[in-house]
């Protein structure tokens, strides 16, 4: 399992990348700013796609083949990264790059979870806080490349890199799918309309979905904003890993505050609480005080992605389980991408300030539905029976 742990850093970090450098490619190339939009979004609604249509086929048998398939897209993708001039380029690779990914997380994710011994919730832990590694060291690596090279040298170290996970995972032993526990397309129509139908559902979806869309107005904000305010790019690549390196540190404890008060209550609150410092950003004179505020965000996140994680899984029953979390992670995608499409186009047009703001506004009108569609209460405490999460009180009675 080390192989998927070592997937995942690697992975993230050429992600990552593209994240910290899309200023430097917007002077080089002279793109405009809702062109950074296009490719970050590019990328979500690529990751959607595979989600929605490939990943179930990581329950059928093909779950190697689609770890491999997912290695050789990312790999490509960063590699033609390297290789682009012009928008379309950019978009295309982002779009390859995203559906990659999306074609590697769900099949990493079942190997970890089916390959266990009772110690499932440890492995994810443990492959989250890998992804995270990546998102921490990529920017600064791809930084320094960018200044002993120029912007293309980081693409095409991390595409090779990338690429050279094919060796490990070729030989890694994927468990086998039980066939009789594959769904049907026509029941897996009927379980999402089913969880759609759940108003706890609902409202532990709009708290991923607002967590998402802000990731989807960070990516092509981010490094223009910083770049207008007159950070290097070696500055805009460490914010990065300033926001990131906390959430790293604190994964662990971060999920088990979610379990003694609640994943609903704490990924409500820990989501609220990132409200002000969204719109925060765009206000800041200067890119120290953006870099100050980015630590107690990246600490709010880490609260916020595994509690908002646990209430889908605890609003859906034992037999909903991954449809629950394919069909969150399919809705996250989708914010994330309208996030990207509407944020640059504001940010030119408006300004900093009212970018951010809108977004701000928009985080909080979800997180307000989903509080008015399931008000949270702060349970006693949350515990483990048949790998579930559920709350104490029910386990008790």
């Amino acid at each position: 399992m080390r192989k998927l742990y070592l997937l995942a850093a690697v992975t993230m970090a050429g992600v990552s990348a593209v994240f910290s450098l899309l200023a430097e490619l917007e002077k080089r190339y002279d793109l405009a700013t809702r062109h950074l939009g296009w490719i970050a979004a590019s990328a979500f609604v690529a990751a959607l796609v595979a989600q929605l249509w490939l990943s179930r086929y990581a329950d059928r048998g093909h779950a190697g083949l689609l770890l491999r398939v997912g290695i050789v897209a990312s790999a490509v993708g960063l590699l033609w990264f390297a290789a682009s001039t012009e928008v379309w380029q950019f978009v295309a690779a982002r779009g390859l790059l995203g559906a990659g990914v999306g074609m590697i997380v769900p099949p990493a994710r079942r190997a970890l979870v089916v390959g266990a011994e009772g110690n499932h919730g440890e492995r994810l832990g443990v492959f989250y806080s890998a992804y995270l590694a990546g998102f921490v060291f990529g920017p600064p690596i791809g930084g320094f490349l960018t200044e002993i090279g120029d912007v293309r040298l980081p693409f095409v170290v991390f595409g090779l890199l990338t690429a050279s996970m094919i060796v490990p995972i070729a030989r890694l032993d994927m468990p086998e799918a039980d066939p009789s526990t594959v769904r049907t397309d026509i029941d897996s129509r009927r379980v999402l309309r089913r969880l759609l139908r759940s108003r706890k559902m609902l409202a532990a979806l709009l708290v991923v979905v607002s967590f998402r869309y802000s990731i989807g107005v960070f990516e092509p904000l981010w490094a223009t904003h910083l770049d207008d305010l007159g950070a290097s790019t070696r500055v805009i690549s460490l914010s990065l890993s300033a926001f990131a390196f906390p959430m790293l540190i604190v994964a662990k404890q971060a999920g088990r505050l979610s379990d003694r008060v609640g994943p609903r209550l704490a990924s409500l609150l820990a989501a609220a609480m990132t409200l002000p410092m969204m719109a925060t950003y765009g206000y800041a004179g200067v890119f120290w005080v953006i870099l100050i505020v980015a630590v107690p965000h990246g600490l709010m996140e880490a609260i916020l992605s595994p509690g908002s994680q646990s209430a889908v899984a605890l609003a859906a029953s034992d037999d909903d389980a991954a449809s629950a979390q394919g069909l969150a992670e399919a809705s996250g995608s989708a914010a994330a991408a309208v996030g990207a499409l509407t944020a640059p186009s504001v940010f030119e047009a408006y300004g900093a300030g009212p970018a951010w703001v809108l977004a701000a506004a928009v985080m909080a009108a979800l997180l307000t539905t989903s509080w008015v569609l399931d008000p949270p209460v702060r349970r006693r405490s949350v515990a483990v029976e048949d790998g579930r999460l559920r709350p104490a009180s029910a386990i008790e009675g």
